[in-house]
């Protein structure tokens, strides 16, 4: 599969997809798309590929990148843009990629879900030495992340001597403080003056990486917030690093988002419960669980097994994403949704 990527008014050949073998050879990828990309407008997008329809008249896929994290379509406007697509690649068989977990189950014919968090290339996966007892880092300031670290260090139940953890309460670029206009939460926005805009206990405390170097994942307990913790929940690259630093972990997202984990052959769950959507009592109840650094190693001690056992489903050592063992889960679904075209 080639990727295409469209820029201004003309295409060029892209970068090779790291998991671009695992689909058809008679296909392209289209990547920077409006899905992927808030500088592009669908009319331009739409416009660009009929221009240059005609050079890719003879694969048999288009295949559209909509698995960009911070844009979330909905399932109607996912048919919709697919239909307009098919209009223009009439000879082709359209797919849109997605990282929506609910698409895993949905069966939506030309959605294909991809479980890019065990694609992606991960550098610097040394083991280190566990020390801490929880670790949370929270870089972009979404508001489930926001209320999450407010409740925790609002309750005292976090300690700078004790867990390595990061929130902040304005925006990563413009620096303007969170929004909570419309949340239900706008009592937050006065109750959170009081605090740093940042609050770390690491001097990197907001790493952008897919990296497991910072010390916040060779913690006790590491607590991960995704991206989206409701009906939307994607896997990203902050549950990978939690399976690749041999972490017992807690993962606040939607339930489905544990589910494609299990399906996947993973073992994600280390509590009996989970945050979820706005309810994060299971996560302050793990808080509240554990009050020493060795009572958090114990609790991670008794569940190597299942450590090991993720650790080691990833595949992380295989090049090859064939010989991953999570992909004999997911490659029945593939070539089931690439067949119902």
């Amino acid at each position: 599969m080639q990727q295409v990527v469209i820029e201004r008014d003309q295409i060029r050949i892209g970068p090779r997809w790291t998991a671009s073998y695992l689909f058809p050879q008679d296909s392209i990828l289209l990547g920077r798309t409006p899905f992927t990309l808030y500088d592009i407008t669908w009319d331009h997008f739409f416009s660009i590929c009929r221009k240059f329809q005609s050079q890719f008249a003879r694969v048999k896929y288009v295949f559209i990148d909509a698995t960009w994290d911070p844009i979330r379509p909905d399932n109607h406007e996912l048919l919709q843009r697919r239909a307009e697509l098919e209009r223009i690649f009439v000879a082709a068989k359209v797919v849109i990629l997605t990282l929506h977990c609910q698409h895993f189950y949905d069966n939506i014919p030309g959605v294909i879900y991809v479980p890019f968090f065990a694609m992606c290339q991960y550098p610097d996966l040394v083991s280190r030495p566990k020390s801490g007892r929880f670790g949370c880092l929270n870089r972009r300031p979404a508001l489930h992340r926001i209320r999450l670290m407010y409740n925790a260090i609002e309750q005292t139940l976090l300690d700078p001597g004790k867990d390595i953890y990061s929130i902040r309460f304005t925006n990563l670029f413009t620096n303007n403080p969170y929004n909570f206009t419309g949340s239900g939460y706008e009592w937050m926005q006065e109750a959170i003056m009081k605090w740093p805009t940042e609050i770390s206990t690491h001097p990197d405390g907001f790493p952008c990486d897919y990296s497991i170097a910072h010390p916040a994942w060779h913690t006790g307990i590491v607590i991960i917030t995704e991206t989206e913790p409701g009906d939307k929940t994607i896997i990203c690259e902050k549950t990978a690093k939690g399976i690749l630093s041999r972490s017992c972990f807690s993962v606040y997202m939607a339930d489905v988002g544990y589910r494609v984990l299990e399906d996947l052959g993973f073992l994600p769950r280390f509590f009996s419960s989970h945050a979820e959507y706005n309810n994060i009592e299971p996560l302050l109840d793990i808080f509240r669980s554990f009050e020493t650094q060795s009572q958090a190693m114990d609790y991670r001690e008794q569940h190597i097994q299942q450590i090991d056992h993720n650790f080691e489903w990833f595949g992380i050592n295989h090049d090859d994403l064939t010989r991953r063992p999570w992909y004999s889960r997911y490659e029945p679904k593939l070539r089931q949704a690439l067949a119902s075209l």
